[in-house]
């Protein structure tokens, strides 16, 4: 009697696997159960159902999401409201350090991060800009130019735009001009092509003692951050003499990881040096993938500063969800026609 029931439990297990896993599999487990010995099946079936359930066979949740249908332009994850810019303001504004997520080709979320500044300009707080697009030696070019001692045309010339970029200047120029109109500090915070390429290359002998301190300290175990560009590095596109795809792959990752660590670690110099009150503020500018889920730059930034701060991603109308921690707020926006793409030549 014992052995019976001991068995039915078995079978129950299975059974219960069975909603969960290839029913083919199951259904074959079952039918080895009846002719076996108590002892063997008892064992099997235990092991099996936790081997199954260690396994990932079971279904898994889907992704927690926030749905929404905002008639605003700023959508709340924090308190899972659609909001207006007033109360956008109301909210960050006791962040000293706010990340805006850019996307490169889109001159609504320019217009944007400029008014950011301008509103913040108008309620009273010192504004400082920290932009993926320039580097720290950029820094003294920068200041000239938010001093506006030279014009747009002159500043595109000096700091060789064209050649940094296929994005038009004339794009990003309402963050620039409202940065000189709330005489706003402007900072690069990106590292030199030149320097991304020795860290793709690994070669430690051709770089600077900076260079390599930065290299030997890149933390390439942040498991979550290489799930989410996992789905994007399938695929070796510069393929060097030899190199395997895994080790393409990681090249690829590893720039990446430098590419965040070197921006956060700028970022956080800055908010050091700069926010000496609460009337101080560090707006950190770069592509919305270096601060998707908390995982990029934000995430790096937060192991060199306690600072708090607060992350604002742009998304493009329409959309109805989103994941739960992608962001701590939404720009929704409506993409404008061609004739304004901000990715073409001027």
């Amino acid at each position: 009697m014992v052995k019976e029931e001991f068995t039915e439990s078995a079978k129950q297990i299975v059974l219960y696997f069975k909603h969960q896993c290839h029913d083919a599999i199951i259904a074959h487990l079952i039918a080895m159960a009846v002719p076996m010995r108590f002892f063997i099946t008892s064992i099997l079936l235990g092991t099996t159902a936790v081997i199954l359930s260690l396994s990932g066979c079971a279904k898994q949740p889907e992704p927690l999401r926030h749905t929404f249908n905002c008639n605003s332009d700023f959508y709340s994850l924090k308190s899972a409201q659609c909001v207006n810019f007033d109360r956008l303001l109301d909210d960050v504004e006791h962040y000293p350090v706010i990340f805006v997520g850019d996307h490169h080709d889109s001159a609504e979320v320019h217009r944007f991060a400029g008014s950011l500044i301008w509103r913040l300009h108008k309620k009273g707080y010192r504004v400082f800009v920290a932009n993926e697009w320039f580097t720290p030696q950029d820094n003294a070019l920068l200041e000239e130019y938010a001093a506006s001692r030279f014009d747009d045309a002159n500043f595109s010339k000096k700091i060789g735009w064209k050649k940094r970029t296929s994005y038009r200047l004339s794009s990003f120029l309402p963050i620039y001009h409202a940065a000189q109109k709330s005489r706003a500090g402007l900072f690069g915070i990106n590292m030199s092509r030149s320097t991304r390429k020795k860290i793709s290359d690994g070669n430690i002998s051709d770089m600077s003692m900076e260079e390599a301190n930065l290299y030997s300290s890149l933390d390439m175990n942040a498991t979550a951050h290489k799930e989410l560009l996992s789905r994007f590095f399938t695929h070796c596109h510069f393929r060097k003499n030899s190199e395997t795809d895994e080790e393409c792959l990681s090249r690829m990752y590893r720039v990446q990881v430098a590419w965040d660590t070197r921006m956060a670690a700028e970022s956080a110099g800055l908010a050091s040096r700069l926010l000496k009150s609460p009337k101080d503020k560090l707006i950190v500018f770069v592509g919305a993938f270096h601060l998707s889920y908390g995982l990029g730059v934000n995430m790096r930034f937060s192991r060199l500063s306690n600072l708090p701060f607060v992350t604002i991603l742009p998304a493009e109308k329409p959309l109805e969800s989103i994941d739960v921690g992608e962001s701590d707020f939404l720009f929704l926006y409506k993409r404008s026609t061609l004739g304004s793409s901000a990715s073409k030549k001027e």
